[in-house]
């Protein structure tokens, strides 16, 4: 038949499952059918095609009979919290911080600590153990064709290596200078939304250490934060950083319902008050101080994990006051 006049592909959507052993083999048979002959067409225009590791009807079949706590899960929405900030001002301390009140939550919340700065200080804040990076990971296929499947599984893969005492962990590793990521990005949008945001095994949080700038987030996650906390000290290049991100965020194509401005270890009246104007100038919540902590000064200087503070360390405390503070505010 020729190209142009293909029959109309057989596809029935319907609201409900299949239930009888029959039906569920005939929409098995009509989509593994209606996708090969997509595949013989885009092959006819000299498309390049990956195949699927698994068979369209084991995919089929295996979502026909997805687990019930799955199911329950469809509506989950996990919140994912970034931090911004110029660098020195404590954003990947005050990350980690945050990782360790969130996960003092009532619940047991399940938790994916991210790294994205190429050069990874978070786990070593979390005092983390035998974990690979993202670049490690796709280092083997520089200059290779990926193939989607095989990505997205070495993906979960690699999350599953990267368990940790109370959190998993993602550290992105490698600068993008280094090789050219358009497609690892591509790829890993996809497999963040997929393995992070939903599905069964969806986190409930994720911990973002960003960069100094935001501009990275639309490459290599969902491009939806539910809260960006700007870091500074109050100083005027750190001031210009916050002005800064709340431009890029403007003009980005990320979305972000909350945005927050944190000082830390700064005690000046005067400086806190220049941050609370600019705060209400740029429409950003300004969320309070974290104290110099004596303590945790002695931990960034020797190495450590911030799980080690004690409970009563008052950058602790303040941090566990301002996660209170934000996860009471519904969201947009």
């Amino acid at each position: 038949m020729p190209m142009g006049e293909e029959e109309p592909m057989e596809l029935e959507i319907k609201k409900e499952s299949p239930s009888s052993k029959e039906e569920r083999e005939r929409v098995e048979g009509i989509v593994e059918k209606n996708l090969n002959r997509v595949i013989e067409i885009l092959r006819a225009k000299n498309y390049g095609i990956i195949e699927p590791v698994k068979s369209v009807r084991q995919e089929v079949k295996e979502g026909l009979e997805e687990a019930p706590e799955a199911e329950e899960r469809k509506g989950h929405e996990t919140r994912v919290i970034g931090f911004a900030g110029k660098g020195g001002v404590g954003k990947t301390t005050l990350a980690a911080l945050f990782i360790r009140a969130i996960g003092e939550e009532e619940g047991s919340p399940s938790i994916l600590a991210m790294d994205s700065d190429p050069n990874t200080c978070l786990p070593e804040m979390l005092g983390s153990q035998d974990y690979e990076t993202l670049g490690d990971m796709v280092e083997k296929y520089r200059g290779a064709t990926l193939p989607i499947q095989k990505f997205r599984q070495e993906f979960a893969s690699l999350l599953l290596r990267n368990e940790q005492e109370g959190y998993d962990l993602l550290p992105m590793g490698r600068s993008e200078d280094q090789g050219c990521y358009c497609m690892v990005n591509n790829l890993l949008r996809s497999s963040f939304r997929d393995e992070v945001l939903k599905g069964s095994y969806a986190y409930d949080y994720v911990v973002m250490d960003c960069e100094a700038g935001i501009e990275h987030i639309s490459r290599k996650t969902s491009a939806i934060v539910s809260d960006l906390v700007i870091i500074t000290d109050g100083s005027q290049l750190g001031m210009n950083t916050v002005r800064n991100i709340r431009e890029v965020g403007r003009k980005v194509k990320i979305d972000i319902d909350n945005f927050y401005v944190v000082v830390n270890g700064v005690e000046a009246e005067e400086i806190i008050k220049d941050v609370k104007n600019l705060s209400d100038e740029l429409e950003i919540t300004f969320l309070g101080t974290v104290p110099y902590d004596d303590a945790v000064k002695k931990l960034s200087f020797r190495g450590g994990s911030v799980f080690e503070l004690p409970e009563d360390s008052c950058a602790y405390s303040k941090v566990k006051e301002f996660v209170r503070t934000m996860l009471s505010r519904d969201q947009k």
